[in-house]
């Protein structure tokens, strides 16, 4: 599993200081930032040298409790790989000071060939990268 915390603001809320409820998505690709670069590089570097793109083909998430501007949250994501294209990570998002679940969810995503957009193997320094949060 890999953990990020993430320090939310006035500016992901609502008036009402509601964060809105795709921003949690928006974290989620936070984490998924955060893990390539715990890898060692930035993930558009990898998928520039790999000549591959991550296109998202699902999502799904219950959201629990709000999320209110100016908390810190701490993302959890869990990799699986689907065969050797297919990744889908499970995130769970968590108040850091209540311990509290607010979401949690999937992601799944494909590796396609950028001039082709035709799925194909996720290179290994991909796969490895992604292994962090097996």
């Amino acid at each position: 599993m890999f953990e990020t915390r993430i320090q939310t603001y006035w500016a992901d809320a609502d008036p009402a200081g509601i964060v809105y409820f795709p921003h949690f998505f928006r974290f989620v690709e936070y984490s998924e930032e955060e893990l390539f670069r715990s890898y060692g590089t930035a993930r558009g570097q990898l998928l520039d040298e790999h000549n591959v793109w991550l296109p998202r083909v699902e999502s799904h998430a219950n959201f629990k409790r709000p999320i209110h501007a100016g908390d810190a949250i701490l993302v959890r994501v869990r990799v699986q790989f689907k065969g050797e294209k297919t990744v889908r990570y499970d995130f769970e998002i968590i108040g850091e000071e209540s311990g509290q679940s607010l979401a949690d969810g999937f992601v799944t995503l494909v590796c396609v060939d950028r001039k082709e957009f035709k799925a194909r193997a996720l290179p290994a320094p991909l796969r490895k990268a992604f292994e962090l949060a097996v």
